[in-house]
């Protein structure tokens, strides 16, 4: 007995089916199969396919070819099951774009496109989206009260930001040591104007209570310091069309350029809600507001339309609480050449960000109006 298992466990794959005949003769069709050229990874991705488990099938036909590289039969199953995991996964896209789940979609949609590159329907469909990384850096001094840390299982500093996407409010966590945030977005089939309607929504204190034993948590709050809340758009920068030859140029060396102008504003306590218009003029756009003063919405654009990316940059924010009135106060910071960009370009993950193609578009301030 001891001699059969030892067999039957050098035989078998891990992950296999483990084939139960009986005895010595049992053994003796395994030897014979085995003999004869079979393996137990196709034969077990044959069952899986006529259960219409593609995902499994496709996972045994490959570790099958692994084995046997050469081998037409296990090559034309192994693309057979791509192929057809490759439309679950677009079914699936179809479903979550529908419910408006971007992440899962697009993640599926990326799916879909390394399991079979030649779905015509998929490749559509990827050019419709674009990736978005909104980063900045915000100063922000303060103690946390007694009565917040005793109810809270976690408390970080955070920002939000009202996005293209209708309802949508993201949330990126703000460094304590170096007060540096980053956050991704998706766009789906938006049009390019669009791209032009990030704004502050909110910086405050991210509370979550109840931890439960799988780290989940059971309430989250907010406690705001800075309310812009949403944006009243009365005028947009219109269609927004781009001329470039399509060189790929690193943001970082154009970012210097771009520094000069922008001076230090004053510490305000913003109003909630503020109404503004945009207009495009060149490759500025003229921010009109009733006090003047654009600080929620970013500095610059940076617009990469071939590999689908973005770069919201928001610059730099103090944030304080004014001694005399209690109330908290916002200012955006003048940038330098060894701004937060200069640590966060060193992050290999979002390397593709930090490069554009089409342009770079400037927010103004134009004045009171």
């Amino acid at each position: 007995m001891g001699v059969r298992r030892l067999l039957a466990a050098a035989l078998r794959p891990q992950g296999a089916i483990l084939l139960r005949l009986p005895g010595l003769a049992g053994l003796g069709l395994l030897a014979a199969v085995l003999l004869a050229g079979c393996n137990l990874n196709y034969l077990e991705g044959q069952q899986r396919e006529s259960q219409n488990r593609w995902e499994e099938a496709a996972i045994q036909y490959h570790l099958a070819l692994i084995k046997h590289p050469d081998d037409a039969e296990y090559k034309a199953a192994y693309e057979r099951a791509r192929r057809q995991v490759a439309l679950d996964n677009l079914d699936r896209y179809k479903r979550y774009l529908a419910d408006k789940e971007f992440i899962k979609a697009y993640n599926r949609l990326v799916d879909a496109s390394r399991q079979d590159p030649t779905l015509a329907e998929v490749n559509t469909e990827l050019a419709k989206w674009t990736r978005v990384l909104i980063a900045g850096q915000v100063k922000l001094d303060f103690s946390t009260p007694q009565s917040v840390t005793s109810v809270a299982d976690e408390i970080r500093l955070a920002i939000r930001f009202n996005t293209p996407n209708p309802g949508e409010v993201l949330e990126a966590e703000i460094d304590v040591d170096d007060g540096i945030f980053f956050v991704e977005n998706l766009l789906y089939d938006r049009p390019d104007e669009l791209l032009t309607y990030y704004s502050i929504n909110s910086i405050g204190l991210s509370l979550v209570q109840g931890k439960t034993l799988v780290k989940q948590f059971t309430n989250r709050e907010f406690v705001r310091f800075i309310n812009f809340r949403n944006h009243v758009l009365e005028s947009s920068p219109g269609p927004m069309r781009f001329a470039s030859d399509g060189k790929l140029t690193p943001v970082g060396d154009t970012r210097k350029s771009l520094l000069a102008g922008y001076q230090t504003e004053s510490l305000r306590a913003p109003n909630p809600n503020p109404r503004y218009r945009m207009a495009l003029q060149g490759n500025r756009i003229l921010v009109s507001t009733a006090d003047g003063r654009s600080d929620f919405t970013p500095r610059f654009l940076y617009i990469n339309k071939q590999d689908r990316r973005m770069l919201v940059d928001f610059g730099r924010y103090a944030v304080k609480l004014e001694s005399d009135t209690r109330r908290w106060e916002v200012a955006r910071l003048p940038l330098s050449e060894n701004d937060y960009f200069s640590l966060l370009s060193q992050n290999l993950a979002l390397q593709p960000y930090f490069y554009y193609r089409d342009a770079v578009l400037a927010y103004q301030p134009a004045g009171p109006g």
